[in-house]
């Protein structure tokens, strides 16, 4: 497929080429009809020019050139131009059938590299097909078609409006693995945000960063996890179900403990369920790695306002009685113990007794 610059030039050589003769052919008549020769001259070379600039007005108007970056599509995407698809690389579980925007009924296509490209790093592609024409292909996030580290999977693919203005986007969560450390071969969640702008997408870079900066690199990530931080770190109304806080959150063991034990048989968890939108349900419970001591506090009920819950606890396993004063915050939930009275019998001292930061949701 030639580019746009070389269909243009080798029209133009043909016009030219087409004008030449005809100046010969009037330049053997101008004996004959020397006024009436002069006219033709002067219409043939203002057609020309008019031919010229219509070639050209077209070809700047050309259905492959991108109206976002001015760059055709041969320029921009090279090789991955395609008139269809392999049907072996569509990932089914992530493609889906919707109506779309102003795009109408599409089917949104998420498309693997093939085998012999992942270890050079090419990205996952995405595309709009309507009956198996592509009507869209959406932008890489990175240069030569790559995104971050190595790519592993497409975890979810989600269509909503991130910013106001009633046009669903698409939001992706697709994983990655980095390939060194000990780390290396944990997948980790990486959020793109896919903005509709009418007739085309464009990736909302500062916003998938906001986002991807509150995901820890060994959390389970959810698509209503993403919707919830979209709605809180993009300027919208504070929340009112926390529905999508349910589930197991452990303490951050960090990478290295992550890769080693994904699965630590000591630690700190909060579990908890939520229904209605705010009706808290849930145990929390601390166990010391040295020396195995347990401490919890059962059967948490209470409504969450504000992003705040306060449960009075009457006895942590070791006599100690206090409030739990717990905060969901954006992709995390601290667990704060305050007016804490211990046992007069507990000479140890030990129970819940300070502030838990939990941020992994299993």
């Amino acid at each position: 497929m030639k580019a746009a610059g070389s269909r243009k030039k080798d029209k133009v050589i043909a016009i030219l080429g087409i004008a030449t003769t005809l100046m010969l052919l009037v330049g053997c008549e101008r004996h004959e009809k020397p006024k009436q020769t002069e006219q033709e001259e002067a219409d043939i070379a203002s057609q020309l020019q008019q031919e010229i600039e219509e070639e050209s007005l077209l070809d700047e108007m050309s259905p492959n050139q991108s109206e976002e970056t001015g760059q055709s599509l041969d320029e921009e995407f090279g090789d991955q131009v395609r008139d269809e698809l392999d049907a072996d690389r569509i990932i089914e579980e992530q493609s889906f059938q919707v109506e779309l925007n102003d795009w109408g009924e599409v089917r949104f296509v998420s498309y693997e590299p093939a085998p012999s490209e992942r270890d050079l790093r090419e990205d996952v592609t995405f595309y709009l097909l309507r009956n198996d024409e592509i009507l869209y292909q959406f932008p890489y996030i990175g240069e030569n078609h790559t995104g971050y580290d190595f790519y592993w999977n497409v975890k979810f693919v989600m269509f909503t409006d991130t910013n106001a203005d009633t046009k669903e986007d698409v939001v992706i969560g697709a994983e990655y693995m980095t390939g060194i450390g000990p780390q290396g071969a944990v997948p980790h969640t990486i959020v793109r945000i896919y903005e509709d702008c009418g007739d085309y997408f464009t990736y909302n870079e500062e916003l998938s960063d906001n986002i991807n900066d509150y995901l820890p690199w060994e959390s389970n990530v959810l698509a209503k996890d993403i919707k919830r931080l979209i709605q809180l770190t993009n300027g919208n109304k504070p929340l009112t179900n926390y529905e999508s806080y349910t589930g197991k959150w452990t303490v951050d063991p960090g990478y290295v403990a992550a890769y080693e034990n994904p699965m630590p048989e000591s630690g700190n968890e909060l579990i908890c369920s939520i229904s209605n939108g705010n009706e808290f349900y849930g145990n929390f419970f601390m166990e010391q790695e040295m020396t195995e001591r347990i401490a919890t506090v059962e059967n948490i009920v209470g409504t969450i306002q504000n992003g705040e819950l306060f449960y009075d606890f009457t006895d942590d396993g070791w006599g100690g009685v206090g409030t739990l004063h717990i905060i969901f915050l954006p992709n995390q939930i601290n667990v704060e113990v305050l007016n804490l009275q211990k046992a007069e019998e507990n000479a140890s001292g030990y129970g819940i007794s300070r502030t838990y930061e939990m941020t992994i949701r299993k």
